[in-house]
């Protein structure tokens, strides 16, 4: 197992351990609304769960009932955190040009009813849904990080708040931390959390990993910023219902 490869699944679990256990944010030092905090209907109509409902808390055992999004709800949910592509086209997981979500991929297998075999989801974790979590966020992740090399600054949905051409002061990387976790989580988290820490120990893994991952498409710091995206992605407070 490479070096990398190590440090991101020690960052993973010492990220789920932290936030497993953090307390709520305090609604009263929230500031001004932004676009990513938690609007008020998801995009399957349900109601979305506030910023303290997503993992804020110490979050039940399986004693409690824990439950996975059902597969309706994670496509939807990934492609509301991934956006659009510098064309206006929602970002999706893509398995030979579908969405791998959908029934004509990967949809049934992962338990989606068909009403024929079955008339209702599991929405319990194994070891198949895990391993298609991951290919699906490797695919975004990347698509995310390829169209932000295109976009400048702000309009960029990965990494806006720092650059990637090898010039983000610690301060910059910091804040963008921030920034994702709120964008994938819902969490407003202090730049010294334990998150932001952990975290920061996978962007450097990303940036250190190779001289120029990808071939030329993507940047050193950007192959960071993707590495954050995947962990995030697969983090169970993204997954739990």
């Amino acid at each position: 197992m490479s070096a990398s490869r190590l440090t991101y699944l020690v960052a993973l679990a010492a990220l789920t351990a932290a936030a497993c256990t953090k307390e709520a944010p305090d609604a009263g030092t929230k500031g001004p609304a932004d676009p990513w905090e938690a609007p008020s209907v998801t995009a399957n109509g349900e109601t979305e769960k506030a910023p303290e409902d997503l993992g804020g808390g110490t979050l039940p055992g399986p004693a409690a009932g824990v439950r996975r999004l059902r597969i309706d709800t994670l496509q939807a949910a990934m492609t509301k955190v991934a956006g659009n592509d510098v064309y206006g086209a929602p970002i999706f997981w893509r398995v030979n040009n579908r969405d791998g979500f959908s029934d004509l991929a990967f949809g049934k297998a992962l338990g989606r009813p068909d009403y024929q075999t079955s008339t209702e989801e599991s929405t319990v974790s194994n070891a198949l849904y895990l391993k298609f979590v991951g290919d699906a966020a490797r695919d975004i992740c990347m698509q995310m990080a390829k169209n932000d090399m295109k976009r400048a600054g702000a309009s960029r949905a990965l990494f806006p708040k720092a650059p990637v051409d090898g010039t983000a002061t610690d301060a910059e990387v910091t804040e963008n931390l921030q920034y994702v976790v709120l964008r994938f989580l819902g969490l407003r988290v202090a730049a010294d959390d334990a998150m932001i820490t952990n975290l920061r120990a996978v962007y450097d893994a990303g940036v250190s990993s190779v001289a120029s991952p990808n071939g030329s498409e993507i940047t050193a710091a950007a192959e960071g910023w993707r590495g954050v995206c995947v962990t995030l992605f697969e983090s169970p407070l993204f997954h739990n219902d």
